[in-house]
Formats: C-alpha cells, structure tokens, sequence
C-alpha cells in the first residue's frame, strides 16, 4: 500500500528564523509535513515559481490542500485552527492577547534586531568575494528593496562593527522585556506555554548560533523559563543540521565582538 504524503508542504530555508518558528509549531503539534527547501543563499526565494507562490519572496510559505499561507504568525494560527488537538493559544481573552502581542513583538522587533547580526556575522561570508553586477543580477527582482538594499552593502565592504553593536543593544533590551514577563508568569502569555514562546525557540537558538547566548545570562530573571524553552523536545527536533546551517561566525571577528561587550562604551542603560 502506498503511503500517502502529509497534506502540509512547508516551503521554508533550515536556517531561517521566521521558518525554525514554523517548524516548531508543527513539531509542537506533531504534525507530519512535507519539507520543500527554498535555499536562500542560492535566491530562490527571488525565482518566478516561488514568487507566484509568495509575492513577497520570503520563506516560510504553508500549502494546506492546496490553499496557500503566508507570514509566519499567520500560518502559526492558522495550524491552531486548522488542527484544534495540541492547542498553542490561551482560552482566557486577556492571555490570548498576551499571546498576539508577543507573537507581534518577534516580527516587529526581535526579527529586525537580529537581522543585522546574521547579515554582518553570517551571510557576509558568502559575498565577500563576489562581483557588484553579479550580486545585482540575484537581487534586482527582490519584491522588498529595503532587503534588497542590505545585500548590496555586503559587497567591497568589511564588517560594520557599529551595526553589530547597534543590535547587540536591542537583543539586550528584547531579553530584558522578556525577563520583565517571566519574572511573573511561567510563560510569557501567561500560566501556559503558547504560540508567543514558540516563536521565541527561533531568537534562542539564533543567539546560540551566534556565539551570543552570553546575553542570557546577564538577565537571570530568564534562566527559568530559558532552561524549560530548550527542554522542550520540539526545540530539537526542528534545528537544522550543521551543514544546512549558514556559515559560523569568524573568531576573529567574535573576538572583538566579546572585547566590546565587556566596555562600557557599548552597554545599554
């Protein structure tokens, strides 16, 4: 008999973090899905085929019998709904919305504070070498130039130390709220782990990529909730293997990354 194939296709990257937010929610809910990899560092995010698909170029996409989800927040919920056992949102109103501003709070503050560390730590290794118009050619169809921007200073430059520490600053601030939150409930929507603390398992396991999980134990008020986060068998089972992950940050350049974290001139009040 032949084995049917899992009516959820997630097309997504292993090393993003708007996808790792996606895949722990179907590892939270045990749902089986079809992994369908769109590699972004070869642009096929940026392909007509793709693009047909989402408009806006980015991954995660769902397809659920052939309806098609976009937003990772979106797509969250939208499995809640679709498969009600294993529910990651609060029944109390107040929680529930707790939950969305969080959930709202990832994508509008943590994922751009860390998009400048991945692009300046990570994703530079691989444009270090090459030409302008050759660059040109894989961006020029990116639905977002502000994204497309941010590739072209990758090219001809070095390292911008000052946007590292720029976001360094904003990680700070993020895990401080975050210790705000947990000093007073378990989870951060309240007595129950949701959706807003799956979203979360993407921040943790990119500090921890970026050699930057140090920021963590500065706010101790998070060891708690942290040592729960990661003990959680979804945290592992959705991270990607090491050869799917992008390139590790540069000794050298952690090493004055480390130096700067411990000078006044780049802590935050």
């Amino acid at each position: 008999m032949k084995e049917e194939k899992p009516a959820l296709t997630l097309y997504h990257d292993w090393d993003s973090l708007m996808s790792f937010k996606v895949r722990a929610c179907l590892a939270e809910k045990q749902l089986p899905w079809q992994s369908q990899r769109v590699v972004l560092r070869n642009f096929e995010h940026l392909q007509p085929d793709y693009l047909r698909l989402n408009p806006n170029g980015v991954v995660p996409t769902l397809v659920h019998q052939q309806r098609v989800i976009i937003e990772s927040s979106v797509i969250n919920e939208y499995l809640d709904d679709a498969f009600p056992a294993n529910p990651l949102r609060p029944v109390a109103a107040e929680d529930k919305a707790k939950m969305r501003q969080w959930c709202k709070y990832f994508d509008d503050e943590i994922h751009p504070a860390l998009r400048p560390l991945t692009f300046e730590l990570m994703i530079r290794q691989r444009f270090q070498k090459m030409q302008k118009t050759q660059l040109e050619q894989l961006v020029q169809a990116h639905p977002m130039p502000q994204r497309a921007q941010a590739f072209r200073k990758l090219v001809g430059t070095d390292t911008d130390m000052a946007a590292v520490f720029n976001a360094i600053d904003r990680v700070r601030k993020i895990i401080r709220n975050v210790a705000q939150r947990v000093s007073h409930t378990p989870w951060l929507a309240g007595p129950d782990y949701s959706l807003a603390d799956t979203a979360s398992m993407a921040l943790v396991d990119r500090l921890q990529r970026l050699q930057l999980d140090c920021l963590w134990q500065e706010v101790p008020e998070t060891t708690d909730w942290l040592r729960r986060l990661l003990a959680r068998p979804a945290f592992k089972l959705v991270q990607p293997a090491t050869d799917l992950r992008m390139p590790s940050p540069k000794p050298e350049i952690m090493t004055r990354v480390r130096q700067g974290l411990l000078t006044s001139a780049y802590q935050t009040d």
